[in-house]
């Protein structure tokens, strides 16, 4: 059903297309002369219109041979010009890659315009420069053409500010190498070394980009043909695609035509066409041969264009051939053409020159191979000698180790015993804090009373240097009394009392005397057990601090060890043992520090000491000015006893002042020893003063230490934090730096081996450097020819695009004369192909005419015409039995036997057509 709808809406659309008006043309009288009948009225204007068709065809073809020449030369032309577009492009596109290398070498940053005009010129390469001109419109092409100019000019612009950077870059250089006399001679040489280097390097990429540019010129040479036997199959197709639709049509027309032709049959079964008479046979027969000769023009032309479509389809594929041979012929390029190109010579003799300068580049490898295994050698022997450094350092850190281990055990006994002692000071002292203020209240008092006393010690000198001399003055007048009063008697009761008061006194001054010498040792005892308890625990806290120093600086020496050993790719059991040293190390700080907070206590409890033996000072000067008071009562009575003394001699009283002048000398001794005794207390008093003011003073930079060592414990917790934070970074960045201290080495003992040669190449460097300054004049001069060259460059290439758009003017002026003259062509050769069918159908109409001419009667011309239509009423595969089965998918007709033996055989495809068919898609047909 949907093939039957398919052909009746096909049907339609036909018939419903207007039909071509033919060209009328009012034709003048033409005499025939005498004419005998119809017959020869008939073939002399047949004779006639034959006549005036051949020459018609003939006009036809001289017009045509003349279309065909101005195509050929207008496809010429096109060619031509599409081969002058495509070399201009194709150069374009190598100028525009030359370009973007020189600005890639150069190093100039893209910007995102040119990132744009980039890509468009990346997808104009894909496409071609011929389909953008045929596809796309005018203004798009100027807009793409346009964009491609803005980009070469960026380009341009670029390189040229590229190359004048580098040249007052080197300019610069070169002033302050010549300015600077004092430059070293290794920067000299690396900056000559650098610049051959750079000129040697500069040579290759102008010899590789040559070579780049000639390959890129032939594989865009190449593209080009591709691009053109691509095009010219995309027309073969279409002209084929065209052959199929018009084959379609002629199909479906045929098929128009045999539903006519079975309608007419029909007609002329049931008798509906009316016989004339014998006069008029010719001109009924001529109107019936109408109808069904439209079928076999019909036919006929559809045969017609089955045979050009054949033909384009052969035509097809020998282009396809010849395609596929173009394409191998340009993947497999025979020798003999390679060789015989210019370029082919150009490249060897660059390869010549490369080769020499490999053999050169080879030399120079073998050197440098000597050069590198030497360094490998010298390498392996300083490796050797690290790694013997590395055991040694081993060692002596295990020595070491071993010693801080005896010191830290040392250390240890130590601490246990202040630590035992701290406990003792501390269980003694546990009201240290009041007692310590207390103290130096009293201190400051005792000082203050220490001045006071020395004062008043001063005025007791002078006051017993008085009394010595009121004294001796005293006896001579005593003695002068006593020999004067000897004669006088005194009471015997007096007598008596006076002796016994006297005993009295000498008793109290002996026992007074025990006491100050008993207190005065004991004091000055006690003294000296502190001194050294200071002097001791000072020593101890000078050998903890300088120990504390010493463990410190070691433990920062193991941490350094220990980073280096880390960085290190040694075995395990070393690292194992880094790390256990590590572990003691940060141990053994600990104990120290614990250790110095044990000095700390043992401070606070010398100090707390100290203040006890203030106290005891301070008891013994209230102990010395009892005693001072005593000395003056005991003067005091003494004076007293001389007063009362009796005036007359005695032998008792004789005895008495014998006595009393013994005791006077033994007074007087006591009061020498006591004078020595107080001078030596108080040496010894201001000795512990000063002393105990050291102490305090000590202990007060004690207690700021502490403070401070707080203070930096507290930052080094924070610090340790951070530390431990910047660990990981730093052994990252720990490994890093080591490699590159690995480099460093190796540079630094490439750079000893380059200084010596340097030294040795001093000379002929000063020759180069003189030579260098010659070539840069030069280059300087050659860079002002270049700027020069760039500035005409600039205005060809404004000529250049003034000529390019003149030339896109004429272009689409042809292009568009080509489209019309291609539009009148097509017309023409349409035009053409309908006269040759017309011809053709004329001639089949003439032949008919030709085999009635000896046929006088209509009952013969119809029996030849039933003669036809009986064999057109044949299977056209068996040619013996009529048509009586119909295929519905194509509507083509068979007998019935052969479509069975076809279907049976499952060869089930229309012999016609090859269009497949089924059970249900044939049936019988009655024909009468």
């Amino acid at each position: 059903m949907a093939t039957k709808r398919q052909l009746d809406s096909s049907g339609t659309s036909d018939q419903d297309e207007p039909q071509a008006k033919r060209p009328s043309a009012i034709l003048p009288a033409v005499t025939f002369g005498p004419v005998t009948s119809l017959d020869e009225l008939d073939l002399k204007t047949l004779q006639f219109q034959n006549k005036k068709l051949w020459e018609r065809i003939e006009v036809r073809r001289q017009a045509e041979s003349e279309l065909l020449e101005q195509i050929q030369t207008m496809e010429a032309k096109q060619t031509a010009t599409e081969a002058t577009l495509s070399l201009v492009n194709r150069y374009w596109d190598q100028l525009d890659e030359n370009m973007k290398v020189l600005l890639q070498r150069v190093g100039v940053e893209k910007i995102e315009q040119d990132e744009a005009s980039l890509q468009d010129d990346v997808e104009s390469d894909k496409m071609s420069f011929l389909r953008l001109l045929g596809d796309k419109e005018f203004q798009d092409i100027k807009e793409n053409v346009t964009s491609r100019l803005e980009f070469s000019k960026n380009s341009f612009a670029k390189a040229i500010d590229a190359i004048m950077q580098e040249n007052d870059a080197r300019q610069l250089i070169l002033e302050a190498v010549e300015k600077s006399e004092s430059v070293e001679e290794n920067v000299k040489q690396t900056l000559t070394h650098l610049e051959e280097s750079n000129t040697s390097l500069q040579q290759l990429t102008t010899k590789l980009q040559a070579e780049h540019h000639k390959f890129t010129h032939d594989r865009l040479k190449l593209e080009a043909k591709v691009e053109e036997l691509e095009d010219r199959v995309e027309e073969l197709q279409e002209t084929a695609e065209n052959a199929r639709w018009e084959l379609k049509k002629t199909r479906l027309r045929e098929d128009r035509l045999t539903k006519h032709l079975a309608e007419t049959l029909e007609k002329l079964s049931k008798g509906a066409v009316i016989e004339e008479k014998a006069t008029t046979s010719t001109s009924a027969t001529q109107d019936k041969e109408s109808k069904p000769n439209g079928s076999d023009e019909h036919q006929l032309i559809a045969e017609s264009r089955l045979v050009e479509l054949e033909k384009m389809k052969t035509a097809l594929q020998e282009a396809l051939k010849e395609l596929e041979k173009a394409k191998t012929d340009l993947k497999n390029i025979p020798e003999s053409l390679i060789v015989q190109t210019s370029e082919y010579k150009t490249l060897k003799s660059q390869f010549s020159v490369l080769y020499h300068e490999s053999v050169q580049m080879k030399v120079m490898l073998d050197e440098s191979r000597a050069l590198l295994q030497q360094s490998r050698i010298s390498h392996t022997r300083r490796i050797e000698q690290m790694e013997c450094d590395e055991l040694q350092s081993q060692k002596k850190l295990r020595n070491e180790l071993i010693q801080l281990e005896d010191t830290l055990a040392k250390v240890r006994h130590d601490y246990e015993a202040l630590h035992a002692e701290l406990e003792q000071n501390l269980a003694a002292n546990e009201q240290a804090g009041p007692v310590n203020r207390e103290m130096r209240h009293l201190i400051n008092s005792l000082q203050n009373h220490n001045r006071q006393l020395k004062g008043e010690i001063q005025r007791y000198k002078k006051k017993v240097k008085e009394l010595q001399n009121d004294l001796s003055k005293a006896k001579q007048e005593e003695l002068r009394k006593m020999q004067a009063g000897i004669k006088q008697e005194a009471d015997g009761s007096e007598i008596k009392t006076e002796p016994s008061e006297d005993c009295l006194t000498e008793v109290k001054k002996e026992a007074f005397e025990g006491d100050l010498k008993k207190e005065a040792s004991f004091t000055s005892q006690e003294v000296e057990d502190l001194k050294q308890k200071l002097q001791n625990q000072e020593t101890k806290i000078d050998d903890c601090s300088v120990q504390l120093k010493s463990s410190q600086d070691q433990v920062k020496e193991l941490k350094l060890l220990l980073d280096m050993y880390k960085s290190l790719s040694k075995e395990q059991r070393e690292k194992a043992e880094i790390m256990a040293s590590e572990k003691d190390a940060r141990s053994q700080f600990q104990e120290l520090e614990d250790q110095c907070k044990t000095l700390k206590e043992t401070v606070a409890s010398m100090e707390k000491n100290g203040k006890i033996v203030d106290e005891e000072l301070a008891s013994t000067k209230e102990k010395l000015e009892k005693t001072s008071k005593l000395l003056e009562q005991e003067e005091i009575r003494a004076d007293r006893a001389e007063q009362r003394m009796p005036r007359g001699p005695d032998a008792e009283t004789m005895r008495k002042i014998k006595v009393l002048e013994e005791t006077i000398a033994e007074l007087r001794r006591n009061v020498a020893a006591t004078k020595q005794e107080e001078e030596a207390l108080l040496s010894e008093m201001d000795v512990t003063g000063q002393a105990f003011e050291d102490m305090q003073e000590q202990n007060m930079r004690l207690l700021q230490q502490l403070r401070e060592k707080d203070d930096a414990n507290f930052k080094l917790m924070s610090e340790r934090i951070k530390a431990n934070q910047m660990q990981r970074l730093l052994q990252e960045e720990k490994v890093v730096l080591q490699d590159q201290a690995m480099t460093l080495h190796s540079q630094v003992e490439a750079q000893n081996q380059v200084v010596r040669r340097l030294e040795e190449k001093e000379r002929a460097l000063q020759t180069s450097l003189n030579t260098i300054e010659k070539e840069l004049m030069l280059r300087s001069q050659a860079m002002d020819l270049h700027k020069r060259k760039a500035v005409e460059m600039a205005q060809v290439t404004e000529d250049a695009k003034k000529e390019m758009e003149k030339q896109k003017e004429r272009l689409n002026i042809l292009e568009e004369s080509v489209d019309r003259k291609v539009e009148s062509l097509e017309e023409e050769h349409f035009k053409l192909s309908r006269l040759q069918e017309d011809g053709a159908r004329l001639r089949r109409k003439l032949a008919k005419h030709k085999k009635t001419e000896g046929l006088y009667s209509a009952d013969e011309v119809l029996m030849e015409e039933i003669k036809e239509y009986k064999t057109k009423l044949r299977c056209p595969c068996c040619n013996v039995n009529n048509k009586d089965a119909v295929l519905t998918k194509c509507f083509h007709v068979f007998c019935i036997k052969c479509i069975k033996t076809r279907y049976e055989t499952r060869q089930r495809k229309c012999p016609k057509c090859n269009a497949g068919f089924g059970g249900n898609d044939f049936h019988r047909i009655y024909i009468e």
